[in-house]
C-alpha cells in the first residue's frame, strides 16, 4: 500500500463512488435534463395554463383573491398567495389552502420562489400537494381552471430529482450528498485528467483511430473538460438547494452579507390587540411606495398572526427567472420590515439569491438552459464511458492472466515430458 502513489487512490476513489452511485447519478442526470424543459413540454402536449384572452387593465390582487375564493366553493380553504401574470395573455394565479396544511414556502405551479421571490417555471414543492390552484383571466376575473398539486409525468420527475420519493428532509439530503458525490467526481476526474508536457492538445479531442479502453478514456475526458465549469456550477447550485443554510453561511464568510433566508421565510412580527392587519392590496401598494419604479408580482400572505406578508415587484427589464424585489412587510404596523433589491444586494446575497435560477436554468437566456439540459444529458455519458473503462480493463486483465496461466501449464507440461 505504501508504494501506491496519490494518484492511484484518487483513481480508485473516483471509479468506486462512479460504480457504486452509478445508477442514482444518471437517474439524477436524466431527470433534472427533462426538468429543465418539463413546462416546455407539458405546452407541447397541450397541458400548459390556459391563455387569457381578454384585453385590459389587470384587477387587483384583492379581486383576483376574492374571484378564487368564490370559485373554489369551499369555504374552509384560505388565500396564502396571489400572482400577477409575467406577461400578457398569461393567466393570473390564487393559491388556496386550508389551516393546518398551508406552509412557509408556497409556490405556484409553474413558478419558482427563490428566498421568497417567485421566478422561472419551476414545479411546486410536495408540502402543497392539498392545496388548490386557481389560475384566472387578469381583467376579466374568469376562472380559467382550477388545478390540484402537480400531478402526472411532471410531478413523478420532480418527486424523484428532488427527494427520491422520501417525505420530509431526508430525501433531500440524500439528494444532496448525490450532488456532493458529483463535485468530487468533477474534481478528482480534473485532476485525473490533466495532461503531461507535450499532450495538452490531444486532451481536449477523441482521436478517430481510438478504440477500446482508449476510445471510452478520451470520450470520458473530453467531454468531461469541455464540461467541467458548467458541470461543477449545476452541481454546486443542488448541493445549495439540498443544503441552503450551511451553503448560505459558507458564502457569508467569505462575502459578508444578510441572512436572507431566515429573513424572509423566518420573518415574524407581533400582533396588537384590536387591530385589523392590512389587507394585500394595501401591502402592496405599501411595497410599491419603497420601490415606486417596480410593479407587483405576487405576494405571500400572512397564515399565522406572527407572520410577516411578502410582497414580490419586478421593474420593467426584468428577465423571467432572475431575483426579485421582495418587501417584507408588518401588516399589523403598516410598516416595511425589510426590503431585498438585487440592485442593492451584496456579492454573498447576490450568489445566493442566483442559486436556484443557475440551478433549473433560467434567468439567463435560451442559451443557459439549454447548456443546464446538456449538463443532465453527459451524466449518462460519464458513467457509460466510466463503466466500459472499468469492465474492458478488467476483461482484459483476466484474458492476460489466463493467457499467462495457459503458457505457464503448457511450459510445465513440456517440463514434465
Amino acid at each position: 500500500m505504501g508504494r501506491h502513489t496519490f494518484r492511484y487512490w484518487l483513481q480508485q476513489l473516483h471509479l468506486w463512488i462512479g460504480l457504486i452511485l452509478l445508477l442514482p447519478l444518471v437517474m439524477m442526470g436524466v431527470t433534472g435534463a427533462v426538468l429543465v424543459y418539463g413546462h416546455d413540454i407539458e405546452h407541447l402536449l397541450g397541458q400548459g395554463e390556459p391563455p387569457a384572452r381578454t384585453l385590459g387593465e389587470w384587477r387587483t390582487p384583492g379581486e383576483l383573491i376574492e374571484a378564487a375564493r368564490a370559485a373554489s366553493n369551499d369555504p374552509t380553504r384560505i388565500p396564502i398567495a396571489v400572482r400577477w401574470p409575467t406577461d400578457l395573455g398569461e393567466p393570473a394565479a390564487v393559491r388556496l389552502s386550508r389551516p393546518g396544511m398551508a406552509g412557509e414556502r408556497p409556490q405556484f405551479r409553474g413558478g419558482n420562489q427563490q428566498g421568497g421571490q417567485a421566478q422561472g417555471r419551476v414545479p411546486t414543492q410536495s408540502p402543497f400537494a392539498g392545496s388548490l390552484q386557481i389560475l384566472i383571466d387578469p381583467v376579466s376575473l374568469q376562472v380559467l381552471e382550477t388545478q390540484q398539486a402537480m400531478t402526472g409525468w411532471l410531478r413523478f420527475f420532480h418527486d424523484l430529482h428532488g427527494h427520491l420519493f422520501i417525505a420530509g428532509g431526508l430525501g433531500r439530503e440524500l439528494v444532496g450528498w448525490l450532488g456532493v458525490a458529483l463535485l468530487v467526481l468533477g474534481c478528482s476526474g480534473l485532476y485525473l485528467w490533466w495532461p503531461r508536457p507535450g499532450q495538452w492538445k490531444s486532451a481536449f479531442t477523441v482521436r478517430r483511430t481510438a478504440k477500446g479502453v482508449r476510445l471510452n478514456r478520451e470520450l470520458h475526458g473530453a467531454v468531461g473538460i469541455w464540461s467541467l465549469v458548467l458541470f461543477m456550477l449545476v452541481n454546486f447550485t443542488g448541493v445549495y438547494l439540498a443544503f441552503p443554510q450551511q451553503i448560505s453561511s459558507a458564502v457569508n464568510a467569505v462575502w459578508p452579507g444578510r441572512d436572507m433566508r431566515a429573513a424572509m421565510f423566518q420573518a415574524r412580527v407581533e400582533p396588537m390587540r384590536g387591530v385589523q392587519p392590512m389587507g394585500v392590496n394595501e401591502a402592496v401598494e405599501l411595497a410599491r411606495s419603497k420601490v415606486p419604479e417596480a410593479r407587483f408580482l405576487n405576494a405571500f400572505l400572512s397564515i399565522r398572526p406572527d407572520q410577516a406578508t411578502r410582497v414580490s415587484l419586478i421593474r420593467a427589464d426584468h428577465a423571467e427567472g432572475a431575483p426579485v424585489i421582495t418587501v417584507i412587510i408588518d401588516p399589523f404596523r403598516k410598516s416595511v420590515v425589510d426590503v431585498f433589491d438585487p440592485q442593492t444586494m451584496s456579492t454573498g446575497e447576490r450568489i445566493i439569491a442566483w442559486q436556484r435560477a443557475l440551478h433549473y436554468g433560467i434567468g439567463l437566456g435560451g442559451g443557459y438552459k439549454f447548456l443546464v439540459f446538456v449538463s443532465g444529458v453527459i451524466i449518462p455519458v460519464f458513467a457509460v464511458t466510466g463503466f466500459l473503462m472499468w469492465w474492458l480493463k478488467r476483461r482484459n486483465r483476466r484474458a492476460g492472466e489466463r493467457a499467462k496461466a495457459a503458457i505457464q501449464a503448457a511450459a510445465a507440461a513440456r517440463a514434465a515430458d
